[in-house]
C-alpha cells in the first residue's frame, strides 16, 4: 500500500505540520505502508533523524489520492489527484474561515486532532466524515524528577501572535514574583523574524529564540519546573501535553484542544470567551472568526502563588500524570488511526 503525504510546510520537525509529517511518515512506515512525501517546502532536511530522512529521500511510487495536511484553502497547490483525499487540519477559535467548510466537504474525509476541533467543524458546516485522532509525545518526553533549584524556573511560549499566551504567563509571573531573583521566567520563541528583543525585560525574565530539535526541547523542558501555557486558543496543544509527559507542572487553558483531558495531565487555567482578534496572523486580521479564550489572569496569579508554597506536593502529582500522556497520546496509536480511516475508504 502506497500513500501519497501532503505536508504544507518543510518537512521540519521544529515547525507543527511539519513535525505531524514526520511522525506520520515514520509510524505509517513501520506499519506497512509505503509514503510518498509530497510539498511546497523542503522535504528532505539536515535536521531530520536518519530513519526518516530514509523515507523523506526515496523515491516514489505510483499512487493515487493522499493525505493533505494544513489549511484547506491551500490544498489546491497540492494538485493532489485521484482519491482517495483525506485532509488532516485543524483550527484554534470557533468560526473556519472562508471557504474551508467547502473544500472540505470535497474531501473523503476530515482528521482532526481534537474533540473541540471536531464540534467547531461541524457547526461550522462541515459535512464529510469526521475522525478525532489525538497527536502523539515523542518518546524522548521522559519523566525527568526535577531537583530542588536554587530559582524554581517557569516556562512559557510566544509565537508571532498573541494566540499562545505568552503575554498573559509574563504578566502572571511578573504579578506573583515581581524581580524577585529567587523565581525566573524563560519566554521561548522560533528563530526571529522581525521580533523586538528590546520589549522584553531582563532580570528574571529571559528571551530564547532559536528553533529547537526534540532532544534540545527536552532539555529545556527539564530545566524548567512549571510551564504556564495561558493559551488564547489549540487545536490540540503539544506544547503543553509535551511538558507534562516529562513529569513537569503543566497550566494549560481548559478550552479548546488543551481541554482534552486535562485533568488527567495538567492543572487547567479558567476562562472566558471572547471575540478571536488573531492579531499578529495578516492573513487571519479582519477575518470574524467567532471566539476564542481570554484566560482569567487571576487564575494563573493564585495557582502560580499555590505551586510555590507546595512545590514538592505538586511535582509528586505530576510525575504521577506523566504516565496519563503516555498512555493517552502515542504518534503510533495516531498513525494507526490515520491508517485505519484511509483503508476504510
Amino acid at each position: 500500500m502506497t500513500i501519497n503525504l501532503y505536508a504544507p510546510t518543510h518537512w521540519d520537525m521544529c515547525n507543527s505540520y511539519g513535525l505531524i509529517a514526520c511522525q506520520l511518515a515514520r509510524h505509517l512506515t513501520a506499519l506497512g505502508a509505503k509514503v510518498n512525501c509530497h510539498g511546497p517546502g523542503q522535504i528532505v532536511m539536515d535536521s531530520q533523524p536518519a530513519d526518516i530522512a530514509a523515507i523523506t529521500s526515496q523515491a516514489h511510487s505510483p499512487a493515487d489520492g493522499g493525505i493533505l495536511m494544513g489549511w484547506p484553502v491551500a490544498f489546491d497547490s497540492f494538485e493532489a489527484t485521484g482519491r482517495p483525499q483525506i485532509a488532516l487540519t485543524m483550527f484554534e477559535s470557533t468560526k473556519l474561515p472562508s471557504g474551508w467548510a467547502d473544500v472540505l466537504n470535497t474531501m473523503d474525509a476530515v482528521i482532526v486532532p481534537s474533540r473541540f476541533c471536531r464540534d467547531v467543524f461541524i457547526d461550522c458546516g462541515v459535512t464529510a466524515p469526521i475522525h478525532v485522532a489525538p497527536l502523539g509525545i515523542g518518546e524522548i518526553y521522559q519523566p525527568y524528577q526535577r531537583p530542588q533549584r536554587d530559582v524554581m524556573t517557569f516556562l512559557a511560549f510566544l509565537d508571532r501572535g498573541s494566540r499562545k499566551g505568552g503575554d498573559i504567563a509574563q504578566e502572571a509571573f511578573t504579578r506573583a514574583f515581581g524581580g524577585d531573583p529567587d523565581y525566573r521566567l524563560i519566554l521561548k520563541m522560533r528563530s526571529p523574524i522581525g521580533t523586538r528583543v528590546d520589549l522584553f525585560p531582563g532580570g528574571n525574565v529571559t528571551l530564547i529564540q532559536q528553533d529547537m530539535t526534540e532532544q534540545e526541547l527536552y532539555r529545556l523542558y527539564c530545566s524548567a519546573d512549571v510551564l504556564i501555557n495561558p493559551n488564547r486558543g489549540e487545536g490540540f496543544g503539544l506544547l503543553p501535553r509535551e511538558f507534562a509527559a516529562t513529569g513537569g507542572i503543566s497550566l494549560a487553558t481548559d478550552w479548546g484542544g488543551t481541554a482534552d483531558d486535562i485533568e488527567q495531565w495538567g492543572w487547567p487555567i479558567s476562562c472566558t470567551t471572547h471575540k478571536a482578534h488573531w492579531k499578529g496572523q495578516a492573513w487571519l486580521e479582519g477575518e470574524s472568526l467567532g471566539d476564542w479564550a481570554e484566560p482569567d489572569i487571576n487564575d494563573v496569579v493564585r495557582q502560580l502563588f499555590s505551586i510555590a508554597g507546595h512545590l514538592a506536593a505538586y511535582q509528586n502529582s505530576s510525575l504521577r500524570m506523566a504516565s496519563n500522556i503516555h498512555k493517552f497520546y502515542s504518534w503510533r496509536r495516531f498513525a494507526a488511526t490515520v491508517l485505519e480511516v484511509w483503508e476504510s475508504i
